[in-house]
């Protein structure tokens, strides 16, 4: 899949939002969006991957993605990009010490968990999400996951390594974040059991994720679907396949037909 693909699929679906009578918009200041998903949620929590305190923290990579009635927002997620260290290592290693954000008190992270980073890899975080409860039920959450993440693969010309997520145990055994109509990620695993300081109290934590050269698969097959004026099911008719299933229907591909995102495992 082409960035200039990457950039169609994005535009049909903001396109779908628009014609529904919503409006998308992005914001690269995610001292806003802390703002922005404080009002909205009324809840006072403060969503620590997007607090930046340290410069090096801050990166055009960085940006958070709103859709909005004409009056409110009814639906937010943020995207923080982070490029690893020199050395290989794993993301719980990564986020153990501190990458996404720098806790007061030691987390119950598991250091060899998760999955590999080679030297310098563009990696991102996928948080904040919320949607206004009078829109649920149309899969918002669905559609802002997808043009969230295409956004970050697009900033990145292709190179991120791949996009993570935290997930509560509860949200973990419903499959949620593996299902193609959600968060539409392939892997998953726990990489945490004790304190943790987003939730500020101990837990088991998992970590869904899928590489970029996975996202681009499944963006690439929904577009087919797209161009093809065909309805997607996972998208729009509650249909709970995987994103594994999604993946697997993708046509293999010729040598000469390389996906923009395995640049990723060149430049990394």
């Amino acid at each position: 899949m082409q960035l200039s693909e990457l950039e169609e699929y994005q535009d049909q679906l903001v396109l779908h939002l628009e014609a529904s009578g919503l409006n998308v918009s992005f914001g690269d200041d995610l001292a806003v969006l802390l703002k922005t998903y404080e009002v909205a949620t009324g809840t006072g929590y403060v969503q620590l991957p997007f607090v930046l305190e340290d410069p090096k923290d801050f990166n055009p990579y960085n940006f958070w993605v709103c859709f909005d009635d004409g009056n409110a927002p009814v639906a937010l997620t943020g995207f923080r990009t982070m490029q690893n260290s020199g050395e290989t290592r794993r993301v719980g290693e990564a986020y153990s010490r501190g990458a996404l954000y720098r806790p007061k008190k030691s987390e119950g992270w598991f250091p060899d968990s998760g999955p590999e980073l080679r030297p310098h890899a563009l990696y991102g975080y996928i948080g904040a999400g919320w949607v206004h409860p009078r829109f649920r039920g149309h899969n918002l959450a669905g559609f802002i996951a997808r043009i969230a993440q295409s956004e970050a693969l697009m900033r990145t010309r292709g190179t991120l390594s791949m996009s993570t997520a935290m997930t509560a145990e509860a949200l973990f055994r419903s499959g949620m974040n593996l299902r193609a109509s959600g968060l539409h990620h392939l892997h998953v695993e726990q990489v945490l059991d004790g304190y943790l300081a987003i939730a500020d109290h101990d837990m088991k934590l998992f970590l869904s994720y899928s590489t970029g050269t996975e996202l681009m698969s499944f963006y690439e097959r929904e577009l087919a679907m797209l161009r093809e004026g065909e309805v997607i099911p996972w998208l729009h008719e509650h249909d709970k396949a995987s994103a594994e299933e999604v993946i697997a229907a993708v046509p293999q591909r010729t040598s000469e037909e390389v996906p923009v995102s395995t640049m990723a495992g060149l430049l990394a």
